[in-house]
């Protein structure tokens, strides 16, 4: 039943990643429009894709643990949304403006929530 799960996860995780990428790719380049330079991304990561990356371990590198070792910490209070939030800035996965954005962290802590509750 678990592996059955972490497939499903990991094949989540691709998609969500993959599809955003080829969308942005077949668009034209906008760094050349200065308004649409500075505008926030469509394409900002979604909390509950953010919940999986730093699951898999694409936060490491910022301190952040992956897999069991994160749901622990998570359980424990030892990271919170705003450390996985900081972390994801660091690792260029968010724009700088998500560490104050309240609704993105709110709906962080909400997956990290469904995330722990199993």
């Amino acid at each position: 039943m678990r592996r059955s799960i972490s497939v499903l996860l990991t094949t989540l995780l691709l998609s969500a990643t993959i599809l955003p990428a080829a969308a942005q790719a077949q668009t034209a380049p906008t760094s050349l429009n200065t308004y649409a330079a500075n505008q926030p991304s469509g394409n900002q990561l979604k909390p509950f894709n953010l919940v999986y990356l730093a699951y898999q371990g694409y936060l490491k590198d910022q301190g952040i643990p992956s897999s069991r070792a994160l749901m622990s910490a998570i359980a424990s209070g030892t990271i919170t949304s705003q450390d996985i939030i900081q972390a994801a800035v660091k690792a260029n996965r968010l724009p700088e403006q998500a560490l104050s954005d309240r609704g993105y962290r709110h709906n962080l802590e909400n997956q990290l929530q469904e995330f722990t509750a199993d």
